[in-house]
């Protein structure tokens, strides 16, 4: 199933911030007035999955806005647009572009939340369905995501160029195959990093992670925009989880080579895994928004 639309997040602007500039090194006028999260969908192609011809997960509207937390130990659900199997995907937009700001916290610009949680409240072990993240640059100014893709390589896809199928990128089958997910880290670092829906999204202002709230008078916009280090295993304290990216990762899909860009105003999150789990049925990344870094 392919469906090409628009569609914007109530009390969001969906005109996207077009044309190329130098990276600021402060938050400019456009980006203090914008969204912080993806406004408008510009493509769902879910691919085959238990869960795609179900009205509570197949409304792609679902990714735009913030996220809907529900902690470490059990998602929250009634924000989420699933991909189906392998190679279903959502292309976003946003109300300005995406930056690449050096002085964001690790560096990281972006957060894409899904539906991770960890097994027993231990982060070495979780349930999650990884998705690959792609970004693009409005190049040509049309506000159509129809200019070069670049891709987050992660942790598992060493080489871009060799790891695709059908033009889908593809990450292997061990040991993404199947939920839970091991960390097999012994230093304290995060073994999986890079890919969409792995890590929890935690419940709004929750600021140290055990599922309590301690802030409740924090604002989407301030909680679910501070980044996770992906590198570390566990969240960050003060982050709303999620997992965070750096711009300066996109790499040339063929090449390889750094893609160099300094923002982007498309992504493309896509089921990154081809496997069956029984009764749990297929691989299916599910997305329950996208937030630029503030």
């Amino acid at each position: 199933m392919r469906v090409s639309l628009l569609l914007s997040w109530p009390g969001c602007c969906c005109a996207l911030t077009l044309g190329a500039g130098a990276p600021p090194t402060s938050v400019s006028a456009n980006e203090a007035a914008s969204s912080p999260f993806a406004t408008v969908v510009l493509d769902y192609s879910p691919a085959d999955g238990q869960f795609v011809n179900d009205p509570r997960y197949n409304d792609p509207r679902r990714a735009l806005g913030a996220p809907n937390g529900g902690g470490t130990l059990s998602p929250d659900l009634s924000k989420l647009v699933t991909l189906g199997g392998f190679g279903g995907s959502i292309t976003l937009g946003f109300d300005r572009t995406i930056r690449d700001h050096p002085f964001n916290p690790m560096g990281l610009d972006f957060i894409v939340f899904g539906n991770a949680s960890w097994v027993a409240n231990l982060p070495s072990l979780r349930w999650a369905e990884a998705a690959i993240v792609e970004i693009s640059r409005d190049v040509n100014g049309n506000g159509l995501p129809d200019d070069p893709w670049y891709v987050i390589p992660g942790s598992h896809l060493a080489d871009p160029k060799r790891q695709r199928r059908n033009g889908r990128f593809i990450l292997p089958d061990d040991p993404f195959a199947s939920p839970p997910v091991f960390n097999t880290s012994t230093d304290g670092s995060e073994a999986f990093w890079g890919y969409a829906d792995m890590n929890p999204v935690l419940i709004l202002g929750d600021l140290d992670g055990d599922n309590i709230v301690d802030d409740p008078m924090m604002a989407p916009e301030e909680f679910y925009t501070r980044p996770d280090d992906p590198r570390t295993e566990g969240i960050t304290p003060g982050s709303g989880g999620g997992d965070s990216f750096d711009i300066a990762w996109a790499v040339h899909p063929v090449t390889g080579e750094p893609a160099n860009l300094r923002g982007f105003d498309f992504i493309r999150i896509t089921t990154a895994v081809d496997a069956f789990n029984g009764q749990f049925g297929e691989v299916s990344a599910e997305i329950g928004g996208v937030a630029a870094v503030q």
